[in-house]
């Protein structure tokens, strides 16, 4: 599947710094997709909320939210054309594996560009996903709001107990939940597992090394949408992966 890096945004205003914690996370390794060069923008805010999209200088393009107050203690957003979706959580100051987190949620198929949109006119904060699904933001807080294509909920609180805060109860296409994990991804565990979910609530379980390819430190999701429905109707027979 090949898919261009065009993102839409409809409010462009003066750069502002952000914090890029959730980086350190995601290694530079490129995506299993075959992409058009990743589209730059300077960071937007509208509202509490600032946007921005860049590269990890591996062609695997991402979009970042992040709200502007809360200090240490927050709750961001990273979508990437491979289709996760990382929510960040930091627990306050300081440094070590129990500061920070990440919820891991994956979203197929990846038929199009991720977009970013804003609107200061409007009021609005959005993400298309690279499967087409638009997920809203509360520009006020930058904090999920909707999710056009299922059921979102968002704690309010920022605390470890809620792993990474966000739960999808539903969504019209298949999703993979890699789990949440502190101080790292959790997909990378070879040895632990994720959940892929049918659009009607299947659900199958499968090793993490058997859908991430494992180099060293760096790890990838290792299949393009063609190579991972194959794998599904093997692996997981009674999946409806939906295409």
């Amino acid at each position: 599947m090949k898919t261009t890096a065009a993102f839409v945004v409809l409010l462009l205003a003066p750069s502002f710094s952000s914090a890029q914690a959730w980086r350190s996370y995601v290694r530079s390794g490129p995506s299993a997709l075959a992409s058009a060069p990743c589209a730059v923008l300077a960071p937007v805010v509208v509202g509490g909320t600032q946007g921005y999209a860049d590269d990890l200088g591996s062609g695997k393009c991402f979009v970042s939210i992040h709200p502007m107050a809360g200090g240490m203690i927050y709750r961001d957003y990273a979508f990437f054309d491979d289709g996760m979706m990382m929510v960040f959580n930091s627990y306050g100051d300081g440094e070590g594996p129990n500061m920070t987190s990440a919820r891991e949620f994956y979203f197929f198929p990846r038929s199009g560009a991720l977009a970013l949109e804003m609107s200061a006119a409007r009021g609005t904060v959005a993400v298309r996903m690279s499967d087409g699904g638009r997920i809203g933001f509360d520009p006020a807080t930058a904090q999920v709001a909707s999710a056009d294509r299922g059921s979102v909920t968002v704690a309010a609180r920022i605390d470890p107990a809620d792993r990474g805060g966000v739960e999808f109860s539903g969504y019209a296409g298949l999703t993979l939940d890699a789990g949440f994990r502190m101080g790292e991804l959790p997909s990378g565990l070879p040895e632990n597992e994720s959940t892929f979910r049918s659009a009607q609530g299947q659900l199958c379980r499968v090793k993490n090394k058997e859908i991430f390819a494992y180099l060293g430190r760096d790890h990838s999701f290792k299949f393009d949408d063609a190579g991972l429905s194959a794998f599904l109707k093997t692996r997981c027979p009674g999946l409806n992966v939906g295409f």
